[in-house]
């Protein structure tokens, strides 16, 4: 074998055993979903928690859900912006590299070189150093040796500095954890302080082109190179990790994350992860395609997610690093993972569609290989018993009762599923609602001893799953329900069967799936319609259809850790049993996909393996047990109000006509954004609601207070967001309009009042004047019924009479005269009388009269026949009047 083959068979299995392939989960985000350009210079996460992007059209803000970008139409410079820095106050600064910088501050972006009076600042890279300062100092410098030192206090720039140095190409400035700035050169590592570049020695590390720093949790840092990264303590290198793979092997970025994991990435060659305590190199950027792609910048946000931005290629969120994936792209021979099992020497069984598949260090083998054509059609299930494999499914025509590869020996069942007894006994699931059990393990042309299960009948009744428990009870999983069963010999050696069902659980009576005993002696059963669990020392059962709010219909399969939780796959995802609460993973939380098929619990690496259909993934359990998201905080993104939109979001008053009011928000979860939901309260009254915004129409005036909670999968709700704002009331709903109204009904009040008093008085005037003028026409007609010259005449002849010794006569005269006036007062009151009393008064006026002229005068009362005196009425003294007048006016002078 020549040198050259010797070489590059080493450097295969160099490779092969330091670059492991893995497909984390991840999301990709480009131009297409909204990113200003696929081009992404630089990464940071404000204080708010928003994911800002410096790209070359413009700059992103990004929240999970929606990107907002900003370019020179909204005030910045230039639209290629390459480096981001945050201050103090929440300001962000934005560099490009012709014309200088901005900053963006309470929605708004400003032209931050004329406050520094200098039009002309070019810049590569922004640097802030806010470490124990009053104020805080940006750095913007170039590669070429020029930095300019800007010092602010409260937002506002105080001087500016500049130094340059062209001995020195500075890749850039660096803070350090204990606040100094260095400076990485092509000649090593030097220290910037009081406006001069000092030179640091650092034993072991050489006078080397130096491109990237990271500072690690503790006292060191790490320094990136050509082909070499160094970890340095107190002046001293502690660690060299050896780069030497590639061509280019110059490390262009590095990102040490919370875990102590080193994240590096090489000038076009994509980007790698080594694990903390490990020397192992694994190559992420292989199956996210990213090998021959250049890594600009690393952030590990709020969450623990990893985000790599590229130059073209836009970029990725690497979320839920508890998870790895492995799929078709990774070696697996298909997708869709039905078992999976282990054997002593650590290598991993996977049954898939078509294949048997073994992984060992990170790569996968088929048993197909080995015979150069498909073995397997289709995998149910394989069991390790005594690190002797036993597999279920359907076998091509080339099937072989039992097969060895790779020191692996196994036994091919076509069958859909299978058992041994702790007695020795062999029991085989079939596809007719019956198992078989025999002595022996292979299948013979005689006809076996065979038990149906359901109605004893042969019907399509796939047997699922046989498991013996601890106390040799067989429990057969059914498509038609869960048959338990105990097998023995009757007195003529003849094999028995003695089944037991379960018709009124509302789980067990229907499809089941999987069996599982865990470590307290329960017996757990995953079914179409939920899970069940069955205690043995008292053999009692509870079902579960749902847990905590989630719906476990469609479970596949079920597992216990080492911690005895329980572990649920399902056709809409995983779940954990943790006494009465429950979390939940599904795609939106790394998984790749909602369908998990197959589970295994690796207990010597605190490995749950989860197989789905859309590969396999391997869930770190210490990881995820340490993985505690915080519950996403809500920030408000826009109000809208009638026709104008508000970007504060303190002391809001709307007018009248605003009352119609949109509330955007956002809660900001990188991990999961999909899984957010939110609940809000508008005053008292509670809703949920899982969009981001809330529209209230034609709210009335007055003061309200808006509270809003976010959830994210797998947290709890977070602190409320409170927005108060103030609706005012149009003039018709103020206390002034109240009061004029109140003022007008009172003053209309007063001037009806008034008006009506007026009335009354003038009514009452009136009827006064009336009374008056009725008292006097009274008194006119008392005055006429009595005349004075007849009562002066009358008494004359009374007296005349009485001189005259008349004195009856006299007599007689004065008591027609008393009835006269009598009956002139007793009728004088009445506006109308009958006319046989007016007759009356003028026979009594009439006597008097000829009383006192005796035989001169005489007078004859007529009435014609059809006149009724007594039903006539007539106007009191309406005749009276006329005979007098005519009497004493036309008569008497005669």
């Amino acid at each position: 074998m020549s040198i050259r083959s010797l070489l590059l068979t080493f450097i295969e299995i160099l490779l092969a055993s330091s670059l492991f392939t893995q497909t984390p989960s991840y999301y990709h985000y480009s131009a297409a979903n909204g990113l200003a350009s696929s081009t992404v210079y630089q990464i940071v996460q404000d204080h708010n928690g928003l994911i800002w992007f410096a790209t070359r059209n413009g700059i992103s803000q990004f929240d999970g859900k929606r990107f907002v970008t900003y370019r020179t139409a909204d005030g910045l410079n230039s639209n290629s912006i390459i480096t981001l820095a945050e201050g103090k106050q929440g300001e962000l600064y934005i560099g490009n590299y012709e014309k200088g910088i901005n900053v963006f501050r309470n929605g708004l972006i400003e032209d931050y070189c004329r406050k520094v009076d200098n039009n002309s600042l070019s810049i590569s890279y922004l640097l802030l150093d806010t470490v124990g300062k009053e104020g805080q100092t940006l750095y913007a410098y170039t590669s070429w040796g020029r930095i300019n030192l800007i010092h602010e206090k409260n937002g506002l720039p105080l001087s500016t500095q500049s130094f340059i140095d062209t001995s020195l190409l500075i890749n850039r400035l660096a803070l350090l954890n204990n606040g100094n700035i260095v400076a990485l050169t092509n000649a090593g590592l030097y220290r910037f302080e009081d406006n001069n570049l000092s030179k640091i020695s650092v034993s072991g590390l050489p006078d080397t082109i130096l491109f990237c720093q990271a500072n690690g949790n503790d006292s060191t840092y790490f320094l990136g190179s050509i082909g070499m990264i160094y970890q340095i303590k107190n002046k001293q290198v502690i660690r060299k990790i050896k780069i030497n793979e590639f061509d280019n092997n110059s490390v262009s970025a590095l990102m040490i994350d919370k875990n102590n994991n080193i994240w590096f990435s090489l000038m076009n060659n994509g980007f790698f992860m080594i694990k903390d305590g490990s020397d192992e190199i694994i190559d992420m950027g292989k199956t996210l395609g990213l090998q021959q792609s250049l890594i600009t910048n690393y952030l590990e946000d709020h969450e623990g997610n990893i985000w790599i931005s590229t130059f073209g290629k836009g970029v990725y969120c690497l979320n839920n690093l508890y998870l790895k994936n492995y799929n078709e792209n990774d070696g697996l021979s298909n997708n869709n993972v039905y078992a999976i099992e282990k054997d002593s020497s650590g290598k991993l069984l996977i049954g898939t569609f078509n294949d048997i598949n073994i992984l060992e260090n990170g790569k996968f083998s088929q048993i197909s290989s080995h015979y150069n054509k498909t073995v397997t059609e289709i995998i149910y299930n394989i069991q390790n018993i005594n690190n002797d494999f036993y597999v279920c499914g359907i076998f091509g025509k080339n099937k072989k009762m039992q097969l060895s590869y790779k020191g692996i020996r196994f036994y091919l069942l076509y069958l859909p599923s299978f058992c041994k007894t702790e007695s020795g006994l062999y029991l085989f699931g079939t596809w007719s609602n019956a198992i078989i059990a025999q002595q022996t393990l292979e299948l013979t042309e005689e006809v076996p001893t065979s038990f149906p299960l359901f109605d004893d009948t042969t019907n399509i009744n796939r047997v699922n799953a046989i498991f013996e428990d601890t106390k040799n009870n067989i429990w057969i999983a059914t498509g038609l329900g869960l048959c338990k069963a105990s097998l023995d010999y009757d007195s003529s050696g003849k094999l028995r069967i003695m089944k037991s069902y379960f018709m009124d659980d509302k789980v067990l009576n229907n499809r089941i799936n999987a069996v599982f005993q865990d470590n307290q002696q329960h017996i757990w059963f995953a079914g179409e319609n939920g899970i069940a669990e069955y205690w043995l020392e008292n053999d009692s059962v509870v079902s579960f259809t749902s847990l905590d709010g989630y719906e476990l219909s469609s479970s596949t399969t079920i597992v216990c850790d080492n911690q005895n939780r329980i572990w649920i796959g399902s056709m809409n995802g995983l779940f954990l049993l943790k006494g009465d609460s429950v979390k939940y993973l599904s795609s939106q939380t790394g998984l790749p996909s909602n369908e998990v098929l197959s589970l295994y619990n690796d207990s010597s690496s605190n490995t749950l393996i989860i197989g789905t259909s859309k590969g396999v993934s391997f869930l770190d359990i210490d990881l995820f047990d340490n993985y505690n998201p915080s519950p996403p905080s809500v920030a408000i993104t826009g109000i809208n109000a009638g026709d104008s939109l508000f970007i504060r979001y303190d002391d809001l008053v709307f007018k009248p006509e605003q009352n119609n009011v949109s509330i955007h928000f956002t809660a900001i979860n990188f991990g999961s954004p999909g899984s957010v939901i939110y609940k809000y309260k508008l005053n008292n009254e509670w809703a949920s609601t899982e969009y981001n915004f809330l529209n209230f129409i034609g709210l009335k005036h007055g003061t309200y207070k808006l509270q809003i909670f976010a959830k994210a999968q797998n947290t709890g709700w977070s602190n409320p967001y409170v927005l108060e704002f103030r609706i005012l009331p149009r003039f018709i709903e103020t206390i002034w309009f109240i009061l004029l109204v109140i003022g007008f009904l009172v003053a209309v009040g007063l001037l009806i009042l008034t008006l009506s008093l007026r009335i009354t008085i003038r009514k009452a005037q009136k009827e006064l004047l009336l009374t008056e003028r009725i008292n006097s026409l009274k008194h006119q007609a008392l005055s006429a019924m009595m005349n004075p010259h007849f009562i002066a005449n009358s008494l004359n002849s009374v007296q005349y009479l009485v001189n005259s010794r008349k004195y009856e006569d006299a007599n007689e005269y004065i008591a027609m005269m008393a009835k006269l006036m009598r009956k002139n007062l007793d009728t004088a009151a009445k506006g109308f009388i009958h006319l046989s009393e007016e007759i009356i008064r003028l026979k009594l006026y009439l006597n008097i009269e000829k009383l006192r002229f005796q035989e001169n005068f005489t007078f004859e009362i007529v009435m014609g026949p059809d006149v009724d005196p007594d039903m006539i009425m007539i106007p009191n003294m309406i005749i009276q009047p006329f005979i007098e007048n005519a009497l004493w006016h036309g008569i008497m002078n005669s």
